[in-house]
């Protein structure tokens, strides 16, 4: 064996004896958590339980609120033909829904069980209502504003904390609509090819009420539909070479050595192969009259090298279980429970929330009244074409649309002050590109300053705030208003703000020279900037619909 053969083969040695990198993005956790809210979304599921919640994470993201309703019904928004028309020419109808792509979710309903009493701290206080609009006040009645972070909320949510054991029967969760277990260890045995349920876990409960989780969850309260999440053990040897020795894995042995199993976190009493779980699934299902379909989630970004990403699968073993007809289930599941003589004591409500609707919800005003609205939004922004979404987000307009959405656009289609673009050249046909543009472009803006000739500090507005340096282009018209909230140079009083503001003043002509008495002293007149093009005025931002996600947890799980 030649010298490059020898230094080759122990490079590649060294290589198989250390853990591949193996990484995910979105995170893992994320990942989970993305696989239920779209199961929900499909299934449009309202009435939501979260057996083992811990903090929260998932209830926190449930409790923020869609950013519009449903599409209205007929009576409210009825449906236009497609030669509909308001004019001699012909303007396009748009569907009666919005943004369908990507539906959003609409709990009424959410609840949460856990027994750990600090993680349900967190929960509760995740759940509730956020805090009302702080109204700011300076110095006199002409300073007065209103600050928010939270969107409106167009529908009534009910929210309940509970702490307590599966063992025990909580009459409220009979017959909801879904319910979610997300990252479940257990004890198996593998015995002539059958799983046989030795021990069942869910973190934070204790071994004891193991055997009552199917009888419970699936028996006694017996949901149109279950998802269930698991860490997957067949995955695991994605982090490791083929033929790397057993030292290579830096894991956690299985802390029962009841296997020679090494797993990903000390926390994990058992990782199930993907096998073993689709057996245990495909039994439960059977027992207690649902289907399943057994899937995963967590692919790493890395390509493995000896093609086993599709024989591995995800990281995660997911599963969604059906409603099936079948008698007699809750009575079977309470037998089997009383037989197990466990704890019977009740459930404690930690906490009951109610998120109040906006009180203008479902109650529209006119088309014309909305579209005379947004004409003076933009016309303010001074912005000639928005985006759908900008301008809804705009929460005036909204709470005039009485949280529609699918009215908004009706109000611009129906207007002859505006034109709505479908689809740009070159994109696709995606709604949240859909834009408005103002006929006739934005008219002539708001004086801020007098036309009397002063231009000294006296005369400026109480309600001009600046928008910073002529050339920075967070400084544009309609900043004020951005949804960053940006006040600048109206955060404080203090004497380096004002001798700032003169600077730049002077630096940009605003006092009276002896050149131009003669001439005009309206703010476009003195300040050579204020005279660029409308086309030349960035947009006003980009608006994230995504909502709030709590879960800042490293868990990849």
């Amino acid at each position: 064996m030649s010298h490059t053969q020898m230094t080759l083969e122990t490079i590649h040695s060294d290589e198989y004896a250390q853990e591949l990198k193996v990484t995910f993005y979105p995170q893992l956790f994320l990942q989970r958590r993305i696989w239920i809210l779209d199961v929900m979304r499909a299934e449009k599921v309202t009435k939501v339980l979260d057996i083992g919640c811990g903090e929260g994470q998932l209830l926190a993201v449930l409790c923020q609120p869609a950013p519009w309703l449903p599409p209205p019904p007929a009576h409210i928004l009825p449906t236009l033909p497609e030669d509909s028309t308001d004019s001699a020419e012909k303007k396009p109808q748009s569907s009666s829904k919005y943004n369908h792509e990507i539906p959003n979710i609409h709990p009424t309903h959410i609840m949460g069980l856990d027994i750990s009493s600090d993680d349900l701290d967190f929960a509760v206080q995740g759940t509730a209502p956020p805090q009302p609009d702080i109204e700011l006040e300076k110095g006199s009645d002409y300073y007065s504003t209103s600050f928010s972070t939270v969107n409106p909320r167009w529908e009534d949510l009910d929210v309940k904390i509970w702490k307590g054991g599966l063992e025990v029967i909580n009459e409220d969760f009979i017959d909801i609509e879904c319910i979610v277990s997300s990252e479940v260890y257990a004890f198996a045995a593998s015995f002539q090819n059958k799983i046989l349920m030795m021990n069942f876990r869910i973190e934070h409960l204790s071994p004891n009420i193991f055997p009552a989780f199917a009888p419970v969850i699936l028996g006694v309260y017996h949901p149109h539909l279950f998802l269930i999440t698991t860490p997957s053990y067949t995955f695991n040897a994605r982090f490791t070479a083929p033929m790397a020795p057993p030292s290579a894995r830096k894991g956690y042995p299985d802390p029962t050595r009841r296997t020679d199993r090494v797993f990903r976190h000390s926390d994990h009493k058992f990782e199930w192969t993907v096998d073993e779980f689709r057996n245990w699934c495909d039994i439960i299902a059977t027992d207690w009259g649902y289907e399943v379909k057994v899937s995963s989630v967590g692919r790493p970004i890395e390509v493995d090298v000896w093609g086993r990403d599709a024989e591995l699968g995800g990281a995660s073993s997911v599963a969604v279980f059906r409603r099936r007809e079948m008698d007699g289930r809750e009575k079977k599941g309470r037998d089997v429970l009383r037989a197990l003589r466990l704890n019977t004591e009740p459930h404690e409500l930690l906490a009951h929330h109610k998120h109040l609707a906006h009180t203008d919800s479902g109650k529209p005003r006119s088309l014309e009244e909305i579209g005379l609205k947004i004409k003076e939004k933009m016309e303010e922004f001074r912005e000639g074409v928005m985006r759908v979404e900008e301008l809804w987000f705009e929460q005036d307009i909204a709470v005039l649309c009485g949280g529609w959405i699918e009215i908004l656009i009706r109000a611009v289609e129906q207007s002859d002050l505006f034109v709505l673009k479908k689809i740009g050249e070159g994109m696709r046909d995606r709604r949240a590109d859909w834009t408005v543009e103002l006929v006739g472009g934005v008219a002539q803006s708001k004086e801020y300053w007098s036309k009397g000739g002063d231009t000294g500090m006296d005369t400026i507005p109480f309600d001009w705030i600046s928008g910073g340096e002529a050339e920075s282009s967070e400084g544009e018209w309609g900043g004020s208003t951005d949804m960053d909230g940006d006040v600048s140079r109206n955060e404080s009083e203090g004497e380096d703000d004002l001798e700032d503001l003169i600077h730049w003043s002077q630096r940009n002509h605003w006092e009276k020279t002896g050149e131009d008495t003669d001439k005009p002293s309206g703010w476009s007149s003195t300040i050579g900037w204020a005279k660029v093009d409308d086309s030349d005025i960035s947009n006003s931002g980009e608006i994230s619909t995504a909502g709030w996600d709590g879960d800042k947890s490293e868990d990849t799980s």
